[in-house]
């Protein structure tokens, strides 16, 4: 028993059985460090040496340089302006009197403050934002150690308030929020640089090393089809606007309408983009955001251009066409009113075009049908989005086809019960006026590279064809009318072929007609070789009895275009047409008193084009006032 016992404490103890068990231990441990090594050096190596860095080198970013927005000419609309921010390492500044002194004599420190603040236990401490390149040298020229710095761009508009919804701003980190910088940000920004020194975890400067300079790649500057001179031309017509009509808002597009290229965008109110009002969040939203593209309004009359070229192009209407105008039309048992009350009469399809006879463009809409007229205002693009290269556009609003009444299709033949944005409907009427091809409203032309190469450059595409060429040749033809002959008359400019359309909406509210409050504005269309201009005036809810687009948005637009073409060197051409549009100058007679029907009676033959307002038999005031010198252009506004 004693000798077995003895047996198996042998064979526990026994070396010789054991080092099997102990080589393999050590051939697994081994194993399992060289693992490890290989792990450290193939795997985690770049991890762990970018750790390393981090620990031993104080890295100090240079901002890049933000790509530059242009107008066509070259002219600078957003740059990018260099500043510095200057750092001091405690630990490295072997003389920080010295440091404070010289910081104080640079930026007017206080010098107790100053030295306190640069030798507290920090590894780095901020002495100055957004210094200027003379400060900077000012402070190397010292040769005091300590002193660091990082560039620092930010934002500028050489303008101000000067295309605020279109160019938009940036974020306090220099990052697109809204406009033109925001929907091409990642062209515009660049790729940051850094300044590399190495130091100790405390600060200090390690050695006689010396930085490391990674320098910033700037981003690409964006070339617009925008025109600074004549965005200058439409804020003055916007600032007279203001001044006469203190109205709500006013908004204008002048856009190139064979190619969709906008050279001016001006909407009121705006800001200063140097100074943007962050501390007011609703004001700054409401007046960046471009009302152009983001919301919808019921265009009225400048709505009567499509319906006229859809019936036209359709065949349902033809030019030779009679009407008969009572003043209104009964639709579906609704008795609807033409602007005229007392009706037009007679009246061909030319004639109702010029006079803007609600009654023929309701049979005009009636005589297409939905199907038809439907299929037109798709093709126009109204339905759907422009793709305007701006941030937050919205499509037109219009009744959903299989739901649209005859008293409904009656209505939109007009311009009512159908909403539109501007840049939807300047698009759309420039394909009836342009030859017949959609085009693509756009702000875009090339990206410059550093080294001037042009990136990306559009080309303009030839759209589909909305209406016939002949089609489009007729509708040019009867807006000529509007504005040598009808409402119009206060856009046109002597030697110069303008066409277009007044309008002038009613506001809703509420689910009912908003009382007093209106939208004016003017389309026209520049038809000389050399300025195929289209130009959109809208003014929101002008004060006082001033609300027709004849009245309010045509003379602005005239100002616009006259301005437009001597800017542009387009000379005019005289035929012997223009005295009989516009007529030898004269004192305006005194209308205040007489009945209504002679006053009218009295302006007709005088050849001026008039509006009314309200319902009595007799003229309670007038403007222009009597004794004004007025031509043929001038519209008459009678008060009854």
């Amino acid at each position: 028993m004693k000798n077995r016992k003895h047996d198996d404490l042998n064979s526990i103890y026994n070396p010789t059985k054991r080092l099997p068990a102990i080589i393999l231990l050590v051939v697994f441990l081994f194993c399992a460090v060289f693992a490890k090594m290989i792990a450290v050096m193939l795997i985690e190596g770049g991890d762990l040496q970018t750790k390393a860095l981090g620990q031993w080198m104080r890295d100090l970013p240079t901002d890049a340089p933000r790509g530059k927005i242009l107008d066509r000419t070259g002219k600078v609309l957003a740059a990018t302006s260099t500043r510095y921010n200057i750092y001091v390492r405690p630990n490295d500044a072997d003389d920080k009197p010295a440091v404070a002194s010289a910081l104080c004599s640079v930026f007017g420190y206080d010098y107790d403050a100053t030295l306190e603040k640069i030798s507290k236990r920090a590894s780095e401490v901020t002495v100055a934002t957004r210094a200027t390149k003379q400060q900077l040298d000012a402070l190397y020229a010292t040769g005091l150690s300590g002193i660091y710095y990082a560039e620092d761009n930010f934002r500028y508009y050489p303008y101000g308030d000067f295309m605020t919804q279109v160019l938009g701003f940036c974020s306090s980190d220099g990052f697109g929020q809204t406009g033109l910088e925001a929907y091409y940000d990642k062209y515009l920004t660049g790729v940051n640089g850094q300044l590399l020194s190495e130091a100790d975890l405390v600060g200090r400067k390690v050695g006689e090393s010396g930085a490391y300079y990674l320098p910033s790649i700037a981003g690409l500057d964006l070339v617009t089809t925008l025109d600074s001179g004549i965005q200058r031309i439409v804020d003055g017509a916007i600032a007279s606007a203001v001044a006469k009509f203190d109205p709500k808002g006013v908004a204008c597009i002048v856009m190139d309408y064979s190619t969709g290229g906008i050279l001016a965008l001006s909407e009121y109110p705006s800001f200063d983009l140097n100074n943007v009002p962050r501390d007011d969040l609703e004001a700054l939203f409401s007046a960046s955001k471009s009302n152009v593209i983001s919301s919808v309004y019921e265009p009225g009359s400048t709505f009567k251009i499509l319906t006229a070229a859809a019936a036209l192009d359709s065949g349902a209407i033809k030019t030779s066409d009679s009407f008969y105008c009572p003043g209104f039309k009964i639709v579906d048992g609704q008795r609807i009113r033409c602007w005229k009350a007392k009706g037009h009469g007679s009246i061909d399809f030319g004639g109702g075009v010029e006079g803007s006879c609600n009654v023929v463009f309701m049979d005009s809409a009636l005589r297409m049908g939905t199907n038809v007229f439907y299929d037109y205002l798709t093709s126009f693009g109204l339905t759907t989005k422009t793709g305007v290269d701006m941030t937050g556009e919205a499509s037109g609003l219009f009744i959903p086809r299989q739901d649209v009444k005859t008293v409904d299709l009656a209505r939109i033949g007009f311009g009512q019960a159908v909403a539109v944005t501007p840049m939807g409907l300047i698009a759309a009427t420039s394909s009836v006026i342009n030859g017949g091809r959609k085009v693509s409203p756009h702000l875009f032309s090339y990206l410059k590279g550093a080294n001037g190469q042009r990136i990306l450059p559009s080309a303009y595409e030839e759209g589909d064809r909305v209406v016939s060429a002949s089609t489009s040749a007729t509708m040019r033809e009867l807006l000529l009318r509007v504005v040598t002959s009808g409402s119009g008359k206060s856009a046109y400019v002597p030697g110069y072929k303008i066409a277009g359309k007044t309008g002038t909406a009613q506001k809703y509210s509420d689910g009912g007609i908003a009382g007093g409050k209106y939208i004016s504005s003017f389309l026209g269309f520049s038809l000389n070789e050399g300025a195929e201009l289209a130009v959109l005036l809208i003014v929101d809810e002008p004060k006082g009895y001033m609300y027709y687009g004849s009245l309010v948005a045509a003379p602005l637009v005239g100002e616009i275009f006259a301005s437009a073409f001597a800017y542009l060197g387009i000379q005019p051409v005289f035929t012997g047409e223009e005295e009989e549009a516009v007529g030898q100058p004269f004192a305006l007679d005194n209308f205040v008193g007489m009945r209504v029907s002679e006053a009218k009676r009295a302006l007709e033959k005088l050849g001026l084009y008039f509006e009314t307002d309200g319902d009595g038999d007799t003229v309670k005031a007038q403007y222009p006032d009597a004794g004004t010198t007025v031509d043929l252009r001038n519209a008459v506004l009678l008060i009854t």
